[in-house]
């Protein structure tokens, strides 16, 4: 299959998602922990995860196999999936208006938690592994785990921590245009770092306390050059839905997905590979989701620089996403603010809230300076009293502290102590 038709099929992909609605989904992640030692539960380990999805099972979601194995659950509004160290994450679909992502979200935590609670673990939301190493997690039976692992251990020091150490909030967005996608593409990655530093959650690194900041974000950079961080187009005047397609089709996949099986693909990119096979519609959506920047594109834009958060600060963060690109004067607004920094600007201030966190600049503006400019502005964007979900931001901001500062000044009372509020129990 020629470049050409490679793209237009990418091309007729992404138009096929514009959508004049404007819908908002998201995926939570979580760990699942031993109450008295804080140690994650592995998917093997009687009683373990494989169980905890047999139990949930039991109560109406539909189970996912793969090899004879438990793997995925499904619910007519959510899925719940398992990341490569056994992360327990709830996708849920898109919906019109936050209280129902919010009710979904509660309905899942009033399947799962009475079974956690049995097995005396803990269900925390937390950007990195609250107490076990890389060393001591098991991977999950997933097939593709098993290739990726391979390929990226050769890629960065940090990758084995990526996949089994940390765990996300992601929130789904709509786009009705060409240029409606380059606009929200460009501002979200233009942002990046400043949400990366503000919605910092990762106070502890393979059982340590992290003594810098941004942990997500230093183990990102240390995972896979090609296939992470900033997507660099973005900031080219000619960026569109044609440079996305090359971006993703210039890289390696690592592996494809055919007839539900995983292939290896090693050092070739999907230019390469798709030269001599189709590019079927499963193919085009699996490559799609083997590159992880901070921001990418399937048939909708997907903003993932959030650390996993306690629940009341994850439907914050959804809904400044919304207040943000749901209203055409904001997203203008937020548009031509952004236009002022280039790439080199995001580069530097990404790597600056490694070490200073919100402390750090963007351009001439402070962290903080920017998010309280976000936060008034998605006020202005947001209707029906969903503005209220903001609250959370606005302590973050007129503090001047993170989720992850926060932890780590309360340890004098204990670790199980100084995260209470990232431990999550049906009456959340």
């Amino acid at each position: 299959m020629g470049a050409k038709l490679l793209r237009d099929k990418l091309l007729n992909y992404f138009k096929a998602g514009e959508d004049q609605i404007e819908r908002i989904g998201t995926e939570i992640e979580h760990f699942i922990v031993e109450k008295d030692t804080l140690r994650t539960i592995s998917y093997q380990t009687e009683g373990g995860i494989e169980e905890i999805l047999k139990l949930l099972e039991k109560k109406g979601w539909q189970g996912e196999e793969e090899q004879g194995k438990l793997i995925a659950l499904k619910s007519s509004q959510a899925d719940i999936t398992l990341e490569p160290g056994g992360q327990f994450e709830v996708g849920i679909s898109p919906q019109d208006n936050i209280k129902e992502l919010e009710d979904i979200y509660f309905d899942f935590l009033d399947d799962v938690i009475p079974i956690l609670e049995a097995k005396n673990y803990y269900l925390i939301t937390l950007g990195y592994q609250a107490d076990s190493k890389i060393s001591e997690i098991e991977w999950n039976s997933k097939e593709r785990y098993k290739i990726m692992s391979n390929y990226l251990a050769k890629t960065g020091k940090y990758a084995h921590n990526m996949m089994k150490g940390t765990a996300a909030l992601q929130v789904a967005l709509d786009y009705k245009n060409e240029e409606d996608f380059i606009r929200k593409f460009r501002i979200a990655n233009t942002l990046s770092p400043v949400l990366g530093s503000i919605l910092d959650n990762s106070p502890f690194f393979e059982g340590k306390v992290y003594d810098k900041q941004a942990l997500r974000t230093k183990i990102w950079s240390n995972t896979d050059n090609e296939r992470t961080g900033i997507v660099q187009e973005a900031f080219d005047d000619d960026f569109g839905y044609e440079k996305y397609a090359d971006y993703i089709l210039s890289r390696k996949p690592i592996l494809i997905k055919s007839n539900g099986q995983y292939i290896a693909t090693f050092e070739k990119s999907n230019y390469d590979i798709f030269a001599e096979r189709d590019l079927g519609k499963e193919e085009l959506e699996h490559i799609l989701t083997m590159v992880f920047p901070d921001v990418r594109a399937k048939q909708f834009i997907e903003i993932r620089m959030a650390d996993s958060l306690p629940p009341k600060y994850s439907f914050a963060v959804i809904a400044l996403w919304k207040g943000l690109f749901y209203n055409s004067l904001i997203l203008e607004k937020i548009y031509q603010f952004i236009r002022q920094f280039s790439l080199e600007d995001v580069l530097k201030a990404r790597k600056m809230i490694m070490t200073k966190g919100i402390e750090a600049s963007l351009g001439e503006y402070k962290m903080v300076e920017i998010g309280e400019l976000l936060i008034n502005w998605a006020q202005e964007g947001l209707t029906n009293g969903e503005d209220r979900y903001l609250e959370p931001l606005i302590d973050i901001i007129s503090n001047k502290k993170t989720l992850a500062n926060k932890i780590k000044s309360q340890l004098n009372n204990g670790k199980k102590s100084s995260i209470r509020d990232c431990i999550l129990n049906s009456m959340v």
